[in-house]
Order: structure tokens, then C-alpha cells, then sequence
């Protein structure tokens, strides 16, 4: 009887091992009938036998039309795919017995192999091994198929992260079972944990700085916008897929802005500029905004990412400076009295029309004060000269910036006529001199004129005396 039985397996055994020969021979595959005909078998056992090799993933079965073409199989034998697979392997019977286990199991469950095959698998003490719940896990194989776990143990003080999967299976024995593949996910996990730190990091960054930021493609689609510049074009960050940056630059201003896109290169991936933006209110403002470029591996432009600083209020000052220059300029260039301005290193920074015509030196002729007084001065000493200089910054009463304090000097003029000249000089509050000449010559000369005729008057008794005395004085004063 039991020489039978196996004689019975043995040809069982050679009908199936022929059937596979017969395979490998044909590439595009036999039907049924055409391996039934070949090796001289019934049909119905030659199609008995190719289940059972389709079962155990020897062959492969394809429908072309009507026909069920069989082919061979290119499959790996279990024991090669545990041997390279970088995931740890687990083949348990249907009895929850464990029949094979791959050196990365065994190191993850820290036993041996002697230790594991073929012991039942709820006998074996690891965390792993009990997150995964085998007899639940059969059942639900049964009714759904391939089961998926994700979940994280502690092994060796650590905490670690595993991808499982519990696959239904039909060892080469054709009995059935399950094959458990662990991936052990822990530094993916701690990767995505940093990025999203990093991230939330950035984004926090970036929502709370008082730039407007913008990423946008070159031809103008937004991608990314911070809290402020949604706030600015009155639309939410998650609703501007597909929304241009070109229709919030004044129409002015977008050529400038496409010009220096054109100018982003990879060895040169930033440009700065000025433009216009528009808000939803339709208000209009300046923004200095800083360009860069961000490239693919082929070094094509895919992206740019915009800060932008608000500088209306800038600009509008600025605006105000210029005004109020011009208005400084035109009242002091049509100013009668003599006008300068030194700054605190005695450098001069103006000189009026009214000084250069009065004195005849420009602010090239006299760079600094100590060229001005040299000039102004030349019948003075070098320590005189100083000492001239230091009386006119003295401020002797105290006073306070914005107060004038005057000092009458004689200032030898450019083509040597030397004139009385009252300096009235005024510290301002950044400590620059703002010094207001005049000219005395014309007062002091008819003082002296009235003196002398005083003392004619007083001392002659007859008009020709008094004549020629006068005639002599008014030489005296021969420039205006």
C-alpha cells in the first residue's frame, strides 16, 4: 500500500517536472491542449497540474483572446530571496509555526536559528513579535488578503519604526501560510520628523517676518505667499493655485521686472529692484524686492522666489528731502548775504552764489576751512590762524543749537580787497556749522567817513581846508 502511495507521488513528481522542462523550452508559452499533446497526457490531469504549479508560482498564466496561454516562471527560490532581502523575513505555517527566518530577523528578534524554526510563533518573546498579533492577523488574512502594519516597538533602549507586511502564501510544499516582510523605517521616519520640524521652522520664519515673500514661476503663477502679502492682495495662502503675480506690478513697472528675469543665471542667481505693487484696495506702493532664481539639473529657470520690503514710506521721505533741498537751495542761491555750510571735520559742504561773487572763491578753491582761512587770513601765523578758527566754532555765551553767534573778522578776499565781515555762525543739531556772512565794509567805511569829517569840521576854519580834506577820503572807498 505505502509503495503505492509513493510510487504514485513519484510520477506525480516527474509529470510536473516535465511540464516545467516543456515551459522553459517554449518562451511564448503552451495552452493546455498543446501540453497535453506533447508529453501524451489527459487534458484534465494536465490542467490539474498546471494549477497546482500556478498555485505555488512555478508558472504564470496569460489570457490571449479566448486561450489560456501558460508560461514559465523566472521566480526566486525562497531561500535566495531571504538570504539578499534587505528586510527581515518571517515564513510561518498555518499551524503559526515558523519555518524559515532570514539572518536580519534573527538579529532583529536577537535569537538564533536553532532557537526559532519551527517553534510556534506566539512562543517567542519580543515586542515585535507581539505588536503583530499573529492569530488576529490570520483571521483577518482570510477575509481581506494581504494585511499592512505600520507601528513602533522599543528594541535595544531604542524606539523603532517598522513597515510590515503579512502576505497569504503557498510554499513550494503547496501548503499554506504566511510570509511576514518587516522594513525597518525608523531613520525614513526621522528624517520626515526633522523636515517637518525644519519646516514648521521655516514657515514660522517666513509667516512672522514683515517681508512679503512669493514664489512664482517665470511666467508669472504663484506658488508660495506668506501671511503678509496674502494679507496685502487680499487672497488666502491656500487659494492662489493659479494666480499671476503680473496683475499686482503697475503696468510701468512689469517690463523692468521681466528684464531682470531675463538677467537670472545660475552663476548669478539674484537681482534686486524697485517696483510698484498694488493691494487689494487698489492703494500703490513701493517694494524693494531681492530676486532668486531657483534652477533644475539642467540649469533651466523653474522658479523664483521673491522678499519684498515696503519702502513707500522711504520714498515718500525721501521725496520730502529732495523738496525740501531744492527749497533750501533756491532761497540760499537767491540770498543776498553769504551763505555756508561746514561739516564736523571742517570740511565745507556749500557755498552760495552770494559768498563765491562777495569773497571770489568757490567750495574748489577752498575744500576745507583750513584752505579758507589760509586764504582769508594770509597776514596771520600758523598759530594765529588756528586760534582764529578755534574763536569762530567757540561758542562763548552757551547758547544752544539753532542759536547764531556772530564775530566780526577782516577777510582778505580772492583779488586781495580785504573787508569787514560779521560771521554769524549757528551749530546744527548734527554739530555742522551753518555760518550767514556780512559784509560790514560799506558800514564801517562810512563810519570812518563820518569820523573824519567830524574831526575836519572841528578842526579847520575855512571850506578850502575842509574841500581838499574830503577830496582826499573819498579815494578811500573804491569798491562797492
Amino acid at each position: 500500500m505505502f509503495q503505492t502511495f509513493f510510487t504514485v507521488m513519484d510520477t506525480r513528481q516527474e509529470t510536473i517536472k516535465k511540464i516545467k522542462s516543456l515551459l522553459r523550452f517554449h518562451r511564448n508559452g503552451l495552452t493546455i491542449t498543446d501540453i497535453a499533446e506533447k508529453l501524451r497526457l489527459n487534458r484534465n490531469s494536465t490542467a490539474k497540474y498546471l494549477e497546482i504549479l500556478l498555485i505555488s508560482g512555478e508558472v504564470n498564466l496569460n489570457n490571449i483572446g479566448p486561450a489560456k496561454v501558460y508560461t514559465y516562471s523566472q521566480k526566486m527560490p525562497v531561500s535566495a530571496m531571504l538570504k539578499f532581502s534587505a528586510d527581515f523575513i518571517l515564513l510561518i505555517d498555518n499551524e503559526m509555526h515558523i519555518l524559515d527566518a532570514n539572518e536580519n530577523a534573527l538579529s532583529i528578534l536577537g535569537t538564533t536559528r536553532e532557537n526559532l524554526i519551527g517553534k510556534p510563533i506566539d512562543t517567542i518573546t519580543s515586542p515585535l513579535i507581539a505588536r503583530l498579533d499573529i492569530a488576529h492577523v490570520f483571521e483577518e488574512i482570510s477575509s481581506k488578503g494581504e494585511v499592512q502594519r505600520e507601528f513602533s516597538v522599543p528594541l535595544q533602549d531604542e524606539d523603532h519604526h517598522f513597515r510590515i507586511r503579512l502576505i497569504p502564501t503557498v510554499f513550494d510544499t503547496m501548503d499554506e501560510g504566511i510570509t511576514i516582510i518587516g522594513e525597518d523605517i525608523t531613520k525614513q521616519i526621522q528624517f520626515e520628523e526633522s523636515l517637518m520640524i525644519s519646516e514648521t521652522r521655516y514657515r514660522a520664519i517666513v509667516q512672522d517676518l514683515t517681508y512679503v515673500i512669493c514664489r512664482w514661476r517665470p511666467e508669472g503663477e504663484i506658488t508660495f505667499i506668506n501671511d503678509l502679502f496674502s494679507r496685502f492682495i487680499g487672497i488666502p495662502c491656500n487659494n492662489i493655485a493659479g494666480t499671476s503675480l503680473f496683475t499686482y506690478i503697475v503696468p510701468e513697472d512689469l517690463p523692468l521686472l521681466k528684464e531682470k528675469i531675463t538677467r537670472l543665471l545660475r552663476g548669478q542667481p539674484t537681482v534686486s529692484l524697485e517696483i510698484r505693487l498694488t493691494d487689494n484696495r487698489g492703494t500703490i506702493r513701493w517694494y524693494q524686492w531681492n530676486i532668486r532664481g531657483i534652477y533644475d539639473h539642467n540649469g533651466a529657470l523653474v522658479e523664483c522666489q521673491s522678499v519684498g520690503r515696503d519702502i513707500n514710506t522711504e520714498r515718500e521721505q525721501a521725496q520730502k528731502i529732495r523738496e525740501s533741498e531744492e527749497r533750501f537751495h533756491m532761497i540760499t542761491d537767491h540770498s543776498p548775504f553769504p551763505i555756508s555750510i561746514v561739516d564736523r571735520s571742517g570740511n565745507f559742504l556749500y557755498v552760495n552764489n552770494a559768498f563765491s561773487r562777495l569773497f571770489g572763491y568757490t567750495r574748489e578753491d577752498i575744500p576745507t576751512e583750513k584752505d579758507w582761512f589760509e586764504k582769508a587770513f594770509p597776514d596771520m601765523s600758523a598759530r594765529e590762524c588756528h586760534e582764529c578758527m578755534h574763536t569762530l566754532k567757540q561758542d562763548p555765551s552757551g547758547s544752544a543749537p539753532h542759536v547764531a553767534v556772530p564775530a566780526i573778522l577782516p577777510v582778505t578776499c580772492k583779488d586781495g580787497f580785504v573787508r569787514q565781515v560779521n560771521f554769524y555762525r549757528t551749530t546744527l543739531q548734527n554739530g555742522e556749522q551753518f555760518i550767514v556772512c556780512e559784509d560790514l565794509t560799506p558800514k564801517k567805511e562810512a563810519e570812518r567817513l563820518h569820523t573824519m569829517l567830524a574831526s575836519i569840521v572841528n578842526t579847520s576854519d575855512d571850506a578850502p581846508s575842509l574841500y581838499r580834506s574830503l577830496n582826499k577820503s573819498v579815494p578811500l572807498r573804491d569798491k562797492p
